[in-house]
């Protein structure tokens, strides 16, 4: 980096206020921010300007660096900031700012830390000593153009998977019997024959002599209680903190039941001095619901779950287990 990039030591001097320049923090994921601060620092302060390269001493090993954003035009920071400024003949903006978020760089990164655990510092010139790959500048561009184009793409399959599981759920439900009615027209009704009223309104004489759907489908509907062959409160010892080895019991955690899905590797081991509960073992087709925001945390163990690696899993109190039928 030495020979890529120069350090930026520009002072910079507020009396009582920043004026146009913004105090800015520097995020564990390379974000940076203005702060909400009014009264400039007290000791010395330096520029930052859109393209630099700034990291905070202390939280870099944690991935406190970044580069500062176009929008943020003028920005300042104490001592506890480095800055640096890329050389635009060798290193392309966009090529670098990927850079510093790769986990060899940071790893190299923290690998250059000194001074006593918890308060360990990256100096600058600990920062100019590493090194990184320096492709020429329009494969530089080339690198970039292609990690955007392939990250957009991933973006957009994502949308249109959350579309379609939309979609499905929607015909789901509507098949259940839980969708919306169909809209109904927009017109007066003056006149109705008495057999249309079922219900006293508008809008129940309009759906009848119009035909509209009620969304309600023509299944049988039962309490859910005569549909559960069985509800456990489970157990809850005080258990190891690790997860728990394949063939080996574990008490799930309250994690392991979240939007609909199971995740039997949110466990921890059962002690050895405890004897396990073969009763209370989670099986295919359990239903999970927590008592702690049970509208998000449920789970259902799938009916091919039986085919992962033995793992025998007791439920934990917090997570009682619903059996259906």
């Amino acid at each position: 980096m030495r020979d890529l990039v120069a350090p930026r030591r520009e002072s910079v001097t507020a009396n009582g206020a920043f004026g146009d320049w913004s105090p800015i923090t520097v995020h564990l994921d390379g974000e940076i921010s203005v702060r909400d601060r009014s009264v400039p620092y007290k000791g010395a302060m330096f520029a930052v300007y859109p393209g630099d390269i700034v990291f905070s001493k202390i939280d870099a090993r944690s991935g406190a660096i970044g580069m500062l954003p176009a929008t943020i035009t003028k920005a300042v920071v104490t001592p506890e900031f480095p800055v640096f400024v890329a050389d635009p003949a060798r290193l392309e903006s966009g090529f670098v700012q990927r850079v510093l978020r790769t986990g060899g760089f940071l790893k190299a990164l923290r690998s250059k830390a000194t001074g006593t655990s918890g308060r360990k510092r990256i100096s600058p010139e600990a920062f100019l000593d590493l090194r990184i790959p320096l492709p020429a500048l329009d494969e530089q561009r080339a690198i970039v153009s292609a990690y955007d184009a392939a990250l957009a793409d991933a973006v957009s399959r994502d949308l249109a998977a959350e579309a379609a599981e939309a979609t499905a759920m929607a015909d789901f439900e509507a098949a259940l019997g839980f969708g919306l009615p169909a809209p109904l027209p927009d017109r007066p009704i003056f006149v109705a024959s008495f057999k249309d009223l079922d219900r006293w309104s508008h809008d129940g004489v309009l759906r009848r002599v119009t035909g509209g759907t009620t969304g309600m489908a023509s299944w049988p509907v039962v309490r859910l209680g005569e549909a559960i062959a069985d509800l456990e409160n489970g157990w809850s010892p005080k258990c190891l903190d690790r997860p728990a080895e394949p063939g080996k019991w574990g008490v799930l955690k309250v994690s392991a039941a979240s939007a609909g899905r199971y995740r039997g590797s949110e466990n921890k081991a059962l002690p050895p001095p405890l004897q396990p509960r073969p009763r209370l073992e989670v099986r295919a087709g359990d239903v999970l619901i927590t008592r702690h925001e049970p509208r998000r945390r449920f789970g259902l163990r799938g009916r091919n779950a039986r085919k992962a690696p033995p793992l025998r899993q007791a439920v934990s109190r917090n997570l009682p287990a619903q059996f259906a039928d």
